[in-house]
Formats: structure tokens, C-alpha cells, sequence
């Protein structure tokens, strides 16, 4: 628990333009204020990535499909396929997982090519599948690991990391990844 709630602290001072200390706290209400208005809701694009990130004993492979609310910022959906390999059993658990995202970018430069970000997301999963985790004894089954289908997982992520933009709004990106169930790297594309 104390890892879960440190965690959120971190991504919540990296995502909340705290770090950024040019931007006054006018200014960043400001910028909000901007983004949500009818002239600000026009400058709206579409954004999606590809991601996929592993870790120890895990492997992830996300979509999302949001908006690029203005030059800093983004907000949306996930929707992902991961698998967990649990070695004492051993087994392999696989969910299926959606939720939010938000996404801060800080640019480097006046031309922003490079750019450091900074992705919060939260969401639920569902155990679609498991591949062993039992042990077989003449009196019958023992499971070695308390997953089950349809058990609901809930998953909170923090990705930081570092984009490389080519083209318009086409980039890739990689960094680390922090989540409830996973510490290892993550990369992809987005457009």
C-alpha cells in the first residue's frame, strides 16, 4: 500500500506542471482554462499510440486513442493485453485491461523534436485466460496461485520517459515503466 500511494505522489508532482518552473500558478490555470474553452476546444487533435512494455515475468501490449487538448498535454482511453508469468506455480495469468490516461509532455527546444513526458494511467483488467498453476497429486488438484478467470484487477502505471518527434505528430518514445504490477521499460509510436 505504501508503494502504491508513493507512487501516485510521484506521478501526480510530474503530471501537475509542478516541475515546470517557469509556469506560474496563473499561468498554469490559465493554460487550463484556455484548453477547455470553445477557442481552445478547436485546437483539439486526435492522438493514438501503439505501446508495449515489459518487466520481470510480465509483457504488456497497449493501444490508446485520445486528444492532444494543446502542445503539453493529452487525455485518453487505453485498451490492452497483458500476461503474467508467476514462476512459483508456474503459471501464466492473461488479462485483458482499459482505463484513462493523461499524458504531460516538457519540450526541449523551440523546434519540439525532443521532449520529455510524463504518462499517468489508471484502469481495470479482467483474468481471461490461465495456463497451469496447479499442482497434480493423487487426491486431486492443488492450486498454487489464488488468480482465477474473471477476477477483476485494478492498475495504476506511471511511464516516464523521453519522445522523439519525425514528422507533424508522428514519434516514438521509450522510458521506464512503474505500475502496480510491473517494473521494467516500455517503448512505441504515436500519431
Amino acid at each position: 500500500m505504501k508503494r502504491l500511494i508513493i507512487t501516485l505522489f510521484i506521478c501526480l508532482f510530474f503530471t501537475s506542471g509542478i516541475v515546470n518552473a517557469q509556469e506560474t500558478q496563473s499561468g498554469w490555470a490559465n493554460e487550463w482554462r484556455y484548453a477547455f474553452s470553445k477557442e481552445g476546444m478547436k485546437e483539439w487533435k486526435p492522438e493514438f499510440t501503439l505501446k508495449r512494455s515489459g518487466g520481470f515475468f510480465t509483457d504488456r501490449r497497449m493501444v490508446t486513442g485520445g486528444v492532444r487538448v494543446d502542445e503539453k498535454r493529452s487525455f485518453a482511453l487505453y485498451l490492452g493485453q497483458g500476461d503474467q508469468w508467476i514462476d512459483h506455480a508456474p503459471a501464466s495469468v492473461y488479462s485483458i485491461r482499459t482505463g484513462v490516461s493523461f499524458r504531460r509532455y516538457w519540450h526541449l527546444g523551440a523546434r519540439k523534436t525532443f521532449a520529455f513526458y510524463s504518462d499517468l494511467s489508471a484502469g481495470i483488467g479482467w483474468v481471461y485466460k490461465i495456463n497451469g498453476g496447479y499442482h497434480e497429486t493423487p487426491d486431486g488438484d492443488i492450486y498454487m496461485i489464488s488468480e482465477e478467470v474473471g477476477d477483476m484487477l485494478f492498475e495504476v502505471l506511471w511511464q516516464p520517459g523521453i519522445r522523439v518527434r519525425f514528422y507533424k505528430n508522428i514519434h516514438m518514445f521509450f522510458g521506464p515503466t512503474l505500475a502496480t504490477d510491473c517494473i521494467g521499460v516500455h517503448w512505441g509510436i504515436g500519431f
